[in-house]
This record gives C-alpha cells, sequence and structure tokens, in this order.
C-alpha cells in the first residue's frame, strides 16, 4: 500500500479577511453531500474520525481493495474547511489541504495498526481512542509518542467479535487481543465509548434481531488494562434504544448517541435515529427526517461538534441511495447543535 494511504491529518481551518467582519457562512448543509473522492465504485461505510487538537485520522472500511469481497479498515487524508473568494465562501470537504503535514510527521502512525487488524475476512466499525502521550521505557532511546487504541470487529473466527490492538512505541502495534467480556457465539460490532470511559457500547444479535448493549468499566485502573482484563462481567441490552428489529452502529458524541435501525416508522430501509442522555438514561429515539434519511439504507453515523466554528454539527454516514458511485457510499451534512 502506497505510503499517502497510510497516514492522515485532520484539520479545520477558518479562513477569514481580517479586513471583512460581515463573514458569517459557518454552517454545515442540511441536505447530504456525497464525499466523492472518498468513495470508490465499492461499499465505503462504517466510518470513524478522530480528533486530537487540530489533527487526526479519518477511518473506514471498504471491500475496494479486494474488489467487492471481503472488507477492510483503511484510512486517508480528510480536511474539513472554509474557503473564502471574492465572491463567495465554499465549504470544503476534501482527501487534501494544502497545509497537511508529511506522513512520517504524523505521532501514532496507522500503517502497522491497519497492517496488524486486516484479514482476510472482514473488519468493520474502526473506533480510535487517543490515550495522550506516552513515555517509551525501551533502552530510553526512543522518543516520547502519542499513544492510541483502536477498536473494531472482524468475524476472522466465523462471527464478528470485538477486538483492540494499541501501540506500544509511535508506529508498533501489539498482536490484535478480544475483547473477552463483549463477545459472544453471536455477531458482535460497533464499539463506542462513553465520553467519561465508564461504559462501552455496542450491537450483537444474540437474542435473534440487533440490539444496543452496554459494559460498565469498573473505574479502577488504566483504560486499556480495562479491555485486557478477561473476568466477565455483567452485559446488559440498553432497553430504552432497542427494539423488536435491529438496531446497529451506534456512536457516542457527548450526550448523544447515534444509531441506525430499520424499526418501523422510518423512510426505507435502515434510517438513522438520535437519542439525548438525561443523566439517568437515553431519551426515547428520533428519527433524523427526510434530510438525512431516504428509502435506502443509511448506515453507521458519527457525528462531530465542532465548537464556535461552526452553527451546526458535522455528521457523516453511508447509503446506497441513487448517485454515488456504486454500492454505499460516504456521505456529509449538517444537524442541529445536540452534543454537550
Amino acid at each position: 500500500m502506497k505510503r499517502f494511504n497510510l497516514a492522515a491529518v485532520f484539520l479545520v481551518s477558518i479562513l477569514l479577511s481580517c479586513d471583512d467582519d460581515t463573514y458569517s457562512f459557518r454552517y454545515f448543509p442540511d441536505k447530504p453531500e456525497n464525499m466523492v473522492e472518498f468513495n470508490s465504485e465499492y461499499d465505503d461505510y462504517n466510518s470513524y474520525l478522530v480528533v486530537i487538537g487540530d489533527s487526526g485520522p479519518f477511518c473506514f472500511s471498504s471491500n475496494r481493495n479486494s474488489l467487492g469481497k471481503n472488507f477492510n479498515i483503511i484510512y486517508t487524508p480528510l480536511s474539513v474547511y472554509m474557503e473564502k473568494s471574492p465572491r463567495r465562501v465554499n465549504l470544503i470537504v476534501s482527501d487534501y489541504y494544502e497545509g497537511y503535514r508529511e506522513a512520517n510527521e504524523i505521532p501514532g502512525d496507522l500503517a502497522d495498526a491497519v497492517m496488524r487488524v486486516n484479514t482476510q475476512s472482514n473488519e468493520l466499525g474502526p473506533f480510535l481512542i487517543p490515550q495522550g502521550e506516552a513515555i517509551t521505557e525501551y533502552y530510553n532511546v526512543l522518543p516520547d509518542y502519542s499513544h492510541y487504541i483502536l477498536l473494531y470487529a472482524t468475524d476472522e473466527s466465523g462471527n464478528l467479535d470485538i477486538q483492540f490492538t494499541e501501540n506500544i512505541t509511535r508506529d508498533f502495534y501489539c498482536t490484535p487481543e478480544k475483547i473477552k467480556f463483549c463477545n459472544s457465539s453471536s455477531d458482535d460490532a460497533y464499539p463506542a465509548i462513553m465520553p467519561d470511559t465508564s461504559s462501552i457500547y455496542f450491537c450483537s444479535d444474540r437474542e435473534g434481531s440487533f440490539d444496543i448493549y452496554t459494559v460498565d468499566f469498573t473505574g479502577t485502573g488504566r483504560f486499556i488494562d480495562q479491555l485486557y482484563d478477561p473476568s466477565e462481567r455483567e452485559v446488559k441490552k440498553v432497553s430504552d434504544l432497542s427494539s423488536e428489529y435491529d438496531d446497529k452502529c451506534p456512536f457516542i458524541a457527548g450526550n448523544l448517541l447515534v444509531f441506525t435501525s430499520d424499526r418501523p416508522g422510518g423512510y426505507g430501509g435502515f434510517d438513522l435515529y438520535y437519542s439525548i442522555y438525561d443523566g439517568s438514561r437515553w431519551i426515547s429515539p428520533v428519527n433524523f427526517g427526510e434530510k438525512i434519511n431516504s428509502a435506502y439504507d443509511e448506515y453507521r453515523p458519527f457525528v462531530k461538534n465542532f465548537g464556535n466554528d461552526f452553527e451546526n454539527d458535522f455528521v457523516i454516514f453511508s447509503s446506497n441511495r441513487p448517485g454515488g458511485k456504486g454500492g454505499y457510499d460516504l456521505y456529509y451534512a449538517g444537524i442541529k447543535k445536540m452534543t454537550e
């Protein structure tokens, strides 16, 4: 794989003229836009973007490398910024930005992680967790590095299991391990972590249809040690989010949880829903509506809040609606601010 496919930088830059205070366009479009530069004629979905300051990798699953067979996790540069010309202001969502650093300057390079997690089976639902700066203990000669944990699911064993890997040097990742207390003899996938790392959410069809489940962490010790711990823990179905139909792909941003479901009352196929955590429970899920959903399938959403840089939140999801490049394509849009 070429080097430029193995590193990513997410840059948000608001380009303003110092002598022009009339600039106010900071709004993601309500209508979903196809992420043309990222999509292929094959299926591209299950994306996840992690932001560390002003940079971070854009990860997603695609079966392009196998020409439509198995899915692997890949990543690529992603830039989101405003570009102002004399006559208009453009929102740019691109796989290139003039100011991003070269691949070998990016801390926590994911090249080794991708090599280790991808198999001839399917790898889905990447979820990358920044753990801050780490101090190496190897010979006291290697520099400090950014520590990451990559969660994902693979069906290498015959059914989907949730696994993880971490980098123990700047770009050396350990052999993937299963998160034993999440997995069952059924499909378990799409891990997501509460912002305070108090619990993990995922979906599973262990009771027939896909539902959303959660497991609490103990609250003691390092977060990574919680994942290595083989002890059995209570796996709880989140009844406020689950239905008799398939409820999949949870993602959590602050107090907001988004997911996909084929429950009745939608616009056709799988639709995107959201729920707000009120401090004690998740409120009844709400359909994102016809601006986001279509008569086709919408899958694995993730949401990013840009603070005061934009007036609404940013969502990326995948859909097989007509008008794309083929199969499932990645789309972006704006949704009202709901995250805290």
